[in-house]
């Protein structure tokens, strides 16, 4: 594989300690021909094939949050789900007990 010009940033994945998520840091090269430092001003002009480096990365960090929230959604749904039918059932249980005491002589 050929490696694309005009980047000089590296992409780092770190896990963050206290929320245990994935977060991305960009890495950059100091003595890249678009990054300068000024006094207190760090500046970076990033080239059109940073820019895409960087989006693809975080865009697809960003999918398997989605992913990993759709799915905890969906078993939050299913537990729902089946709170409420044991909730119907043990209604049900308690109302026909009641029934069948109040039919007895």
């Amino acid at each position: 594989m050929k490696r694309p010009e005009n980047i000089y940033v590296s992409l780092h994945l770190e896990k963050d300690e206290t929320s245990a998520e994935l977060l991305l840091s960009i890495q950059f090269d100091k003595n890249a021909p678009n990054f300068s430092t000024d006094k207190n001003v760090i500046s970076w002009c990033p080239s059109i094939e940073e820019l895409e480096f960087v989006s693809e990365a975080f865009e697809m960090l960003a999918k398997g949050k989605r992913h990993k929230q759709e799915q905890s959604g969906e078993s939050r749904g299913r537990e729902e789900l089946i709170r409420e039918a044991d909730e119907k059932e043990i209604l049900d249980r308690v109302l026909e007990r009641k029934d069948r005491a109040f039919m007895k002589p």
